[in-house]
């Protein structure tokens, strides 16, 4: 399938999201780490649920769905392993839920899902605490809503933005590195904004 949606153990969508979200599966591969059963669990159905079972009784889990049981002492994480299935299967869009929120740990390194995505040729999201984020390169044009907030963070020691159009404080031949990211807490002033970086490029778009 050309397009997935990964649950993971982070913060979970609201409730409504969860009803949206489910609306939108149909044809799509659903993947889901197995504490993230425990939010979708009556709600959406996933195909794939993969983990230790360290966080859900794998009895429990509803007999339609493929199960894909990894050791305790693994090497990757349940989201790593998730997008890797994803991909394997053969979705070139993917997108994240539940990445944000618990460990700290775990959600810094949820960020690297989204180059995992890329080096294999896939487009990739994450989807929580009121952002959509995505690892971008080269000309970027995102839609919208006119003011929300845009952060723009390299993914590796520095990115260099060339221009941006649609943004409330523009960027012209910008150097964005570690000590300071002066990228954060931009804002939208139209509906389509237009970045020209080189470098991995983190985009934070608030969703309002």
């Amino acid at each position: 399938m050309s397009e997935a949606i990964i649950f993971l153990n982070g913060n979970a969508p609201e409730e409504d999201e969860l009803r949206k979200i489910s609306k939108k599966t149909a044809g799509k591969q659903v993947i889901c780490a197995d504490g993230a059963y425990r939010y979708l669990d009556g709600k959406i159905l996933p195909d794939v649920v993969i983990g230790d079972f360290d966080s859900v009784d794998e009895a429990l889990i509803n007999k339609n769905c493929e199960i894909v049981k990894l050791s305790p002492e693994k090497d990757y994480t349940d989201g790593h392993v998730c997008m890797d299935c994803a991909l394997d299967r053969g979705a070139k869009t993917v997108s994240v839920y539940g990445a944000f929120g618990g460990r700290p740990d775990h959600a810094y390194s949820n960020l690297s899902l989204l180059y995992q995505a890329k080096s294999r040729g896939a487009a990739a999201q994450l989807i929580g605490e009121g952002f959509t984020v995505t690892l971008e390169s080269g000309s970027i044009v995102k839609s919208v809503a006119p003011g929300a907030t845009v952060s723009l963070v390299p993914f590796l020691e520095s990115a260099h933005i060339l221009s941006t159009e649609g943004l409330k404080y523009p960027m012209k031949n910008v150097t964005l590195g570690r000590l300071h990211i002066l990228g954060i807490s931009n804002t939208a002033e139209k509906p389509v904004i237009k970045v020209e970086a080189e470098g991995e490029l983190l985009v934070f778009i608030e969703n309002i």
